[in-house]
């Protein structure tokens, strides 16, 4: 069981995937927003529990953590259905990469925050005010973003630029963790979405369709021309 409890408060657990390099087109951040932290915690644990007794071959050398990207499809969509029933809602902003400024892609930091910036700010507003928010990442997220620039970033920008007063409680999780099911479960998500930009996929992403929010593209007036 994990040590991160939560007790009904709010966590937007987040993660990406494709890459802001040369390959692929799309960029995806994806995030769960939920205030039933354990109720997602445990099912992953046991749906991924059972599908590493009974696929061991997908395990790739970890010890808790089954990537989307190397899991069966009867897994990934398993999985997905089991994230679909609880009570979550799901956001994502997706970049195509052939259309954004040239400036921003050459510092992928800058990009990851810029993003991440547009995405939350249509997820949180004043009625959070006085609140606390937990904003869960992988730190595998380093790759891209220093672990300091991402919760500056967003601190700055609610609590200061927009001066909203909100406790923004930022956690790095490593995937491969017994505490981080719920990292791999926003995996699962931008995986399934992913896969709809970048080859035309649906089938994963239709599992989830009852339970997106925002689908936010970037550049809006270009994308996917």
């Amino acid at each position: 069981m994990s040590r991160y409890t939560y007790r009904n408060e709010r966590c937007i657990i987040f993660d990406e995937s494709g890459n802001l390099g040369s390959s692929g087109r799309y960029f995806v951040i994806a995030c769960i927003d939920t205030h039933s932290y354990k109720s997602l915690h445990n099912i992953m644990e046991r749906k991924l529990g059972i599908a590493r007794q009974m696929f061991p071959e997908i395990i790739q050398g970890h010890s808790h953590e089954i990537k989307a990207k190397d899991a069966h499809p009867c897994v990934k969509y398993h999985i997905l259905e089991c994230i679909a029933s609880k009570e979550v809602s799901i956001s994502y902003i997706v970049l195509d990469k052939k259309y954004a400024k040239e400036t921003l892609m050459k510092d992928k930091n800058i990009m990851y925050n810029y993003l991440s910036k547009i995405l939350l700010t249509r997820m949180i507003s004043k009625a959070d005010s006085g609140t606390t928010i937990h904003i869960l990442c992988d730190n595998h997220t380093t790759k891209i973003t220093s672990l300091n620039s991402f919760a500056d970033y967003i601190k700055i920008q609610f609590n200061y630029e927009q001066d909203l007063d909100i406790n923004l409680d930022v956690l790095y999780l490593d995937s491969d963790s017994e505490d981080a099911y719920v990292i791999q479960a926003a995996d699962y998500v931008a995986n399934a979405v992913w896969t709809k930009y970048e080859y035309g996929y649906d089938l994963y992403a239709d599992r989830l369709k009852n339970k997106f929010l925002i689908q936010e593209k970037f550049p809006y007036r270009k994308f996917g021309m």
